[in-house]
Protein backbone atom coordinates (compact mmCIF):
# COMPACT_ATOMS: atom_id res chain seq x y z
CA UNK A 1 0.00 0.00 0.00
CA UNK A 2 1.34 3.44 -0.90
CA UNK A 3 2.18 6.23 1.49
CA UNK A 4 -0.75 8.20 0.12
CA UNK A 5 -3.08 5.33 0.88
CA UNK A 6 -1.70 5.04 4.42
CA UNK A 7 -2.67 8.65 5.04
CA UNK A 8 -6.25 7.98 4.02
CA UNK A 9 -6.82 4.44 5.35
CA UNK A 10 -9.36 4.47 8.13
CA UNK A 11 -9.21 8.24 8.44
CA UNK A 12 -12.96 8.60 8.85
CA UNK A 13 -13.60 5.21 10.37
CA UNK A 14 -12.67 5.98 13.97
CA UNK A 15 -12.95 8.92 16.38
CA UNK A 16 -10.04 11.34 16.45
CA UNK A 17 -8.47 11.14 19.93
CA UNK A 18 -6.92 14.56 19.44
CA UNK A 19 -10.21 16.38 18.78
CA UNK A 20 -10.72 19.37 21.01
CA UNK A 21 -13.68 21.75 20.64
CA UNK A 22 -12.64 25.24 19.70
CA UNK A 23 -13.85 28.14 21.81
CA UNK A 24 -14.70 31.45 20.26
CA UNK A 25 -17.33 34.06 20.89
CA UNK A 26 -19.35 34.22 17.70
CA UNK A 27 -20.10 30.49 17.50
CA UNK A 28 -21.05 28.01 20.20
CA UNK A 29 -18.50 28.24 22.98
CA UNK A 30 -18.40 24.45 23.37
CA UNK A 31 -19.33 21.58 21.12
CA UNK A 32 -21.82 19.33 22.91
CA UNK A 33 -24.15 16.73 21.31
CA UNK A 34 -27.37 18.23 22.67
CA UNK A 35 -26.67 21.80 21.58
CA UNK A 36 -28.46 23.47 18.62
CA UNK A 37 -26.74 23.35 15.25
CA UNK A 38 -24.77 26.18 13.72
CA UNK A 39 -25.12 24.65 10.23
CA UNK A 40 -27.30 21.94 8.71
CA UNK A 41 -25.97 20.55 5.44
CA UNK A 42 -28.40 19.02 2.94
CA UNK A 43 -27.49 16.77 0.04
CA UNK A 44 -26.83 13.23 -1.16
CA UNK A 45 -24.33 11.16 0.86
CA UNK A 46 -22.29 8.74 -1.22
CA UNK A 47 -19.34 6.38 -1.21
CA UNK A 48 -16.42 7.28 -3.49
CA UNK A 49 -13.97 4.69 -4.80
CA UNK A 50 -10.70 5.84 -6.38
CA UNK A 51 -8.64 3.70 -8.74
CA UNK A 52 -5.29 5.21 -9.69
CA UNK A 53 -4.00 3.69 -12.93
CA UNK A 54 -1.00 4.18 -15.20
CA UNK A 55 -1.69 1.82 -18.10
CA UNK A 56 -3.74 4.21 -20.19
CA UNK A 57 -3.20 6.99 -22.67
CA UNK A 58 -4.92 10.19 -23.73
CA UNK A 59 -6.27 10.52 -27.25
CA UNK A 60 -6.87 13.98 -28.64
CA UNK A 61 -9.94 14.21 -30.85
CA UNK A 62 -10.83 16.46 -33.75
CA UNK A 63 -13.30 18.35 -31.56
CA UNK A 64 -11.51 21.32 -29.95
CA UNK A 65 -10.87 20.93 -26.23
CA UNK A 66 -11.94 17.28 -26.14
CA UNK A 67 -9.68 14.57 -24.78
CA UNK A 68 -10.48 10.88 -24.32
CA UNK A 69 -9.03 8.44 -21.82
CA UNK A 70 -8.21 5.16 -23.54
CA UNK A 71 -7.57 1.76 -21.99
CA UNK A 72 -7.28 -1.64 -23.59
CA UNK A 73 -10.67 -3.24 -24.13
CA UNK A 74 -11.41 -6.56 -22.34
CA UNK A 75 -8.07 -6.45 -20.52
CA UNK A 76 -7.00 -6.53 -16.86
CA UNK A 77 -5.77 -3.08 -15.88
CA UNK A 78 -3.39 -2.90 -12.89
CA UNK A 79 -4.46 -0.49 -10.16
CA UNK A 80 -1.68 1.43 -8.42
CA UNK A 81 -3.77 2.76 -5.54
CA UNK A 82 -7.24 1.98 -4.20
CA UNK A 83 -9.20 4.24 -1.85
CA UNK A 84 -12.79 3.98 -0.63
CA UNK A 85 -14.16 6.97 1.29
CA UNK A 86 -17.40 8.56 2.40
CA UNK A 87 -18.35 11.55 0.29
CA UNK A 88 -21.14 13.65 -1.20
CA UNK A 89 -21.30 17.42 -0.91
CA UNK A 90 -23.31 17.39 2.31
CA UNK A 91 -20.83 15.01 3.96
CA UNK A 92 -17.72 16.80 2.68
CA UNK A 93 -18.97 20.17 3.86
CA UNK A 94 -20.12 18.83 7.23
CA UNK A 95 -16.75 17.25 8.01
CA UNK A 96 -14.94 20.45 7.02
CA UNK A 97 -17.23 22.55 9.21
CA UNK A 98 -16.82 20.18 12.15
CA UNK A 99 -13.03 20.25 11.92
CA UNK A 100 -13.21 24.03 11.98
CA UNK A 101 -15.17 23.89 15.24
CA UNK A 102 -18.72 24.39 13.97
CA UNK A 103 -21.61 22.33 15.38
CA UNK A 104 -22.98 20.65 12.27
CA UNK A 105 -25.67 18.17 11.22
CA UNK A 106 -26.52 16.44 7.94
CA UNK A 107 -29.79 15.68 6.19
CA UNK A 108 -29.77 13.24 3.29
CA UNK A 109 -30.77 9.69 2.38
CA UNK A 110 -28.75 6.49 2.28
CA UNK A 111 -29.72 2.93 1.57
CA UNK A 112 -30.43 0.39 4.30
CA UNK A 113 -27.04 -1.16 3.62
CA UNK A 114 -23.48 -1.41 4.90
CA UNK A 115 -22.47 1.66 2.90
CA UNK A 116 -25.13 3.78 4.61
CA UNK A 117 -23.97 2.53 8.00
CA UNK A 118 -20.38 3.40 7.07
CA UNK A 119 -21.41 6.99 6.33
CA UNK A 120 -23.10 7.32 9.74
CA UNK A 121 -20.11 5.87 11.58
CA UNK A 122 -17.79 8.26 9.74
CA UNK A 123 -19.92 11.30 10.60
CA UNK A 124 -20.23 10.25 14.23
CA UNK A 125 -16.44 9.92 14.41
CA UNK A 126 -16.18 13.52 13.23
CA UNK A 127 -18.78 14.67 15.80
CA UNK A 128 -21.28 15.53 13.09
CA UNK A 129 -24.94 14.99 13.99
CA UNK A 130 -26.18 12.19 11.69
CA UNK A 131 -29.58 11.77 13.37
CA UNK A 132 -31.45 13.53 10.53
CA UNK A 133 -30.14 11.17 7.83
CA UNK A 134 -33.04 9.08 6.54
CA UNK A 135 -32.93 5.51 5.24
CA UNK A 136 -34.31 4.56 1.82
CA UNK A 137 -35.30 0.90 2.22
CA UNK A 138 -35.90 0.42 -1.52
CA UNK A 139 -32.71 1.85 -2.99
CA UNK A 140 -29.05 1.50 -2.13
CA UNK A 141 -26.58 4.17 -1.06
CA UNK A 142 -25.22 6.36 -3.87
CA UNK A 143 -21.77 5.47 -5.15
CA UNK A 144 -19.17 6.63 -7.63
CA UNK A 145 -15.92 5.23 -8.97
CA UNK A 146 -13.13 7.46 -10.23
CA UNK A 147 -10.37 6.41 -12.60
CA UNK A 148 -7.44 8.66 -11.70
CA UNK A 149 -4.82 9.15 -14.39
CA UNK A 150 -2.13 11.84 -14.33
CA UNK A 151 -3.88 13.75 -11.58
CA UNK A 152 -7.26 13.96 -13.34
CA UNK A 153 -10.31 11.80 -12.69
CA UNK A 154 -12.97 10.20 -14.86
CA UNK A 155 -16.11 9.48 -12.83
CA UNK A 156 -18.63 6.67 -13.08
CA UNK A 157 -21.65 7.75 -11.01
CA UNK A 158 -24.48 5.62 -9.62
CA UNK A 159 -27.05 8.10 -8.34
CA UNK A 160 -30.45 7.02 -6.97
CA UNK A 161 -33.71 8.89 -7.35
CA UNK A 162 -34.74 9.91 -3.83
CA UNK A 163 -38.00 10.88 -2.14
CA UNK A 164 -36.76 13.76 -0.02
CA UNK A 165 -38.80 14.69 3.04
CA UNK A 166 -36.98 17.42 4.92
CA UNK A 167 -37.76 16.95 8.62
CA UNK A 168 -38.52 19.80 10.94
CA UNK A 169 -35.14 21.45 11.16
CA UNK A 170 -33.65 22.10 14.59
CA UNK A 171 -32.60 25.50 15.85
CA UNK A 172 -30.06 26.21 13.12
CA UNK A 173 -28.28 29.39 12.05
CA UNK A 174 -27.36 28.34 8.52
CA UNK A 175 -28.51 25.80 5.97
CA UNK A 176 -25.91 24.67 3.43
CA UNK A 177 -27.70 23.16 0.42
CA UNK A 178 -25.43 21.06 -1.77
CA UNK A 179 -25.92 18.72 -4.70
CA UNK A 180 -29.14 16.71 -4.93
CA UNK A 181 -30.85 15.02 -7.83
CA UNK A 182 -31.62 13.90 -10.48
CA UNK A 183 -34.27 16.59 -11.10
CA UNK A 184 -37.92 15.77 -10.58
CA UNK A 185 -40.89 16.43 -8.32
CA UNK A 186 -39.04 15.24 -5.21
CA UNK A 187 -36.16 17.65 -5.76
CA UNK A 188 -38.65 20.44 -6.40
CA UNK A 189 -40.37 19.56 -3.13
CA UNK A 190 -37.07 19.57 -1.25
CA UNK A 191 -36.19 22.99 -2.62
CA UNK A 192 -39.62 24.29 -1.58
CA UNK A 193 -39.18 22.77 1.90
CA UNK A 194 -35.82 24.49 2.26
CA UNK A 195 -37.37 27.84 1.33
CA UNK A 196 -40.18 27.27 3.84
CA UNK A 197 -37.69 26.34 6.55
CA UNK A 198 -35.65 29.48 5.89
CA UNK A 199 -38.76 31.65 6.12
CA UNK A 200 -39.92 30.00 9.34
CA UNK A 201 -36.57 29.91 11.14
CA UNK A 202 -34.81 33.01 9.88
CA UNK A 203 -31.75 30.91 9.04
CA UNK A 204 -29.31 31.99 6.34
CA UNK A 205 -28.71 29.92 3.18
CA UNK A 206 -25.41 28.93 1.62
CA UNK A 207 -26.03 27.27 -1.75
CA UNK A 208 -23.50 25.14 -3.62
CA UNK A 209 -25.60 23.73 -6.49
CA UNK A 210 -24.61 20.44 -8.06
CA UNK A 211 -24.71 19.35 -11.69
CA UNK A 212 -28.38 18.30 -11.65
CA UNK A 213 -29.51 21.55 -10.03
CA UNK A 214 -27.48 23.67 -12.44
CA UNK A 215 -29.16 21.90 -15.35
CA UNK A 216 -32.54 22.93 -13.95
CA UNK A 217 -31.63 26.53 -14.78
CA UNK A 218 -31.93 29.84 -12.98
CA UNK A 219 -35.70 30.10 -13.42
CA UNK A 220 -36.34 26.79 -11.66
CA UNK A 221 -33.92 27.78 -8.89
CA UNK A 222 -35.17 31.35 -8.51
CA UNK A 223 -36.89 30.73 -5.17
CA UNK A 224 -33.66 29.47 -3.66
CA UNK A 225 -31.45 32.07 -5.31
CA UNK A 226 -33.61 34.90 -3.98
CA UNK A 227 -33.07 33.57 -0.46
CA UNK A 228 -29.36 32.80 -0.81
CA UNK A 229 -26.90 34.69 1.36
CA UNK A 230 -23.81 32.92 -0.04
CA UNK A 231 -23.68 31.32 -3.52
CA UNK A 232 -20.70 29.03 -4.19
CA UNK A 233 -19.77 27.60 -7.59
CA UNK A 234 -16.99 27.59 -10.18
CA UNK A 235 -16.58 29.95 -13.11
CA UNK A 236 -17.91 27.56 -15.75
CA UNK A 237 -20.95 26.70 -13.65
CA UNK A 238 -21.54 30.37 -12.92
CA UNK A 239 -21.50 31.37 -16.59
CA UNK A 240 -23.95 28.59 -17.44
CA UNK A 241 -26.33 29.38 -14.57
CA UNK A 242 -26.35 33.09 -15.35
CA UNK A 243 -26.53 32.42 -19.12
CA UNK A 244 -23.68 34.88 -19.49
CA UNK A 245 -21.99 34.90 -22.92
CA UNK A 246 -19.21 37.16 -21.60
CA UNK A 247 -17.35 34.83 -19.23
CA UNK A 248 -15.04 37.46 -17.74
CA UNK A 249 -15.11 37.15 -13.93
CA UNK A 250 -16.76 40.51 -13.23
CA UNK A 251 -19.49 39.96 -15.80
CA UNK A 252 -20.30 36.49 -14.50
CA UNK A 253 -20.27 37.59 -10.85
CA UNK A 254 -22.55 40.55 -11.55
CA UNK A 255 -24.95 38.41 -13.58
CA UNK A 256 -25.12 35.83 -10.80
CA UNK A 257 -25.77 38.43 -8.13
CA UNK A 258 -28.62 39.83 -10.23
CA UNK A 259 -30.32 36.44 -9.72
CA UNK A 260 -30.71 37.18 -6.01
CA UNK A 261 -27.73 36.03 -3.89
CA UNK A 262 -26.19 38.61 -1.58
CA UNK A 263 -22.65 37.27 -1.93
CA UNK A 264 -21.29 35.30 -4.89
CA UNK A 265 -18.01 33.40 -4.59
CA UNK A 266 -16.62 31.72 -7.70
CA UNK A 267 -13.57 29.47 -8.00
CA UNK A 268 -11.51 29.27 -11.17
CA UNK A 269 -9.03 26.41 -10.79
CA UNK A 270 -5.38 27.49 -11.04
CA UNK A 271 -6.47 31.10 -11.54
CA UNK A 272 -7.76 31.29 -7.96
CA UNK A 273 -11.15 32.62 -6.95
CA UNK A 274 -13.37 35.67 -7.28
CA UNK A 275 -16.17 37.19 -5.26
CA UNK A 276 -18.72 40.00 -5.41
CA UNK A 277 -20.90 41.32 -2.60
CA UNK A 278 -22.58 44.16 -4.49
CA UNK A 279 -19.88 46.64 -3.49
CA UNK A 280 -16.50 45.17 -4.37
CA UNK A 281 -15.14 42.66 -6.85
CA UNK A 282 -12.41 40.58 -5.21
CA UNK A 283 -9.74 38.21 -6.49
CA UNK A 284 -7.53 35.75 -4.62
CA UNK A 285 -4.71 33.51 -5.81
CA UNK A 286 -3.82 29.92 -4.93
CA UNK A 287 -1.18 28.10 -2.92
CA UNK A 288 1.36 26.21 -4.97
CA UNK A 289 0.97 22.66 -3.70
CA UNK A 290 1.22 19.20 -5.25
CA UNK A 291 -2.11 17.99 -6.66
CA UNK A 292 -3.03 14.34 -6.17
CA UNK A 293 -6.82 14.53 -6.56
CA UNK A 294 -9.14 17.53 -6.97
CA UNK A 295 -12.21 15.79 -5.52
CA UNK A 296 -13.89 17.94 -2.87
CA UNK A 297 -11.76 21.04 -3.41
CA UNK A 298 -14.84 23.18 -4.01
CA UNK A 299 -16.58 21.84 -0.91
CA UNK A 300 -13.49 22.49 1.20
CA UNK A 301 -13.18 26.00 -0.18
CA UNK A 302 -16.85 26.93 0.23
CA UNK A 303 -17.25 25.50 3.72
CA UNK A 304 -14.17 27.34 4.97
CA UNK A 305 -15.38 30.62 3.46
CA UNK A 306 -18.65 30.10 5.31
CA UNK A 307 -16.95 29.51 8.67
CA UNK A 308 -14.89 32.67 8.29
CA UNK A 309 -18.00 34.71 7.47
CA UNK A 310 -19.87 33.25 10.45
CA UNK A 311 -16.94 34.33 12.61
CA UNK A 312 -17.30 37.86 11.29
CA UNK A 313 -14.20 37.88 9.09
CA UNK A 314 -14.28 40.13 6.00
CA UNK A 315 -14.99 38.45 2.69
CA UNK A 316 -11.43 39.07 1.45
CA UNK A 317 -10.03 37.08 4.38
CA UNK A 318 -12.73 34.41 4.12
CA UNK A 319 -11.55 33.65 0.58
CA UNK A 320 -8.06 33.00 1.93
CA UNK A 321 -9.54 30.52 4.43
CA UNK A 322 -11.05 28.62 1.52
CA UNK A 323 -7.82 28.66 -0.47
CA UNK A 324 -5.75 27.17 2.36
CA UNK A 325 -8.26 24.42 3.13
CA UNK A 326 -8.64 23.47 -0.54
CA UNK A 327 -4.86 23.23 -0.96
CA UNK A 328 -4.76 20.51 1.70
CA UNK A 329 -7.67 18.57 0.23
CA UNK A 330 -6.11 18.25 -3.22
CA UNK A 331 -2.87 16.87 -1.74
CA UNK A 332 -4.44 13.45 -0.97
CA UNK A 333 -7.15 11.21 -2.40
CA UNK A 334 -10.72 11.97 -1.40
CA UNK A 335 -12.67 14.99 -0.24
CA UNK A 336 -12.14 14.75 3.53
CA UNK A 337 -8.82 13.13 4.58
CA UNK A 338 -6.82 16.31 3.88
CA UNK A 339 -9.09 18.70 5.77
CA UNK A 340 -7.26 20.57 8.53
CA UNK A 341 -8.53 21.97 11.81
CA UNK A 342 -8.97 25.62 12.58
CA UNK A 343 -5.75 26.15 14.53
CA UNK A 344 -3.61 24.88 11.66
CA UNK A 345 -5.57 26.81 9.06
CA UNK A 346 -5.22 30.09 10.97
CA UNK A 347 -1.50 29.49 11.48
CA UNK A 348 -0.99 28.98 7.75
CA UNK A 349 -3.00 32.08 6.94
CA UNK A 350 -0.54 34.08 9.02
CA UNK A 351 2.27 32.70 6.85
CA UNK A 352 0.52 33.66 3.60
CA UNK A 353 -0.93 37.18 3.89
CA UNK A 354 -0.77 37.40 0.10
CA UNK A 355 -3.80 35.11 -0.09
CA UNK A 356 -6.12 37.79 1.27
CA UNK A 357 -8.21 38.82 -1.71
CA UNK A 358 -7.62 42.13 -3.45
CA UNK A 359 -10.09 44.49 -5.09
CA UNK A 360 -10.15 44.21 -8.88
Amino acid sequence: MSAGCDRCKGHLARPDPYFRPYQYASLRTTIEPDMPLDVLTIGDPTIDTFLKIHEAYLALQVDPGRTELCIDYADKIPVDEYHRLVAGGCVNVAVSLARLGVKTGVYGLTGADAEGATIRVALDAERVDSSLIAVDSKRGTNASTALVFRGERTLFVWHQVRRYRLPSTPDVRWIYLSSVGPPGPDVDRLHADVCASLAASGAELAFGPGTHQLRMGARALSGLLQRTRLLLLNRREGAELADCPDRSPKKVLAALRDLGPQIVVMTDGPKGSYAYDGEQFLSSGILNAPIVDRTGAGDAYGSSVLVALILGRPLAEAMAWGTVQASHVVSVFGATPGLVRRAQLVAELAEHPELTAQVI
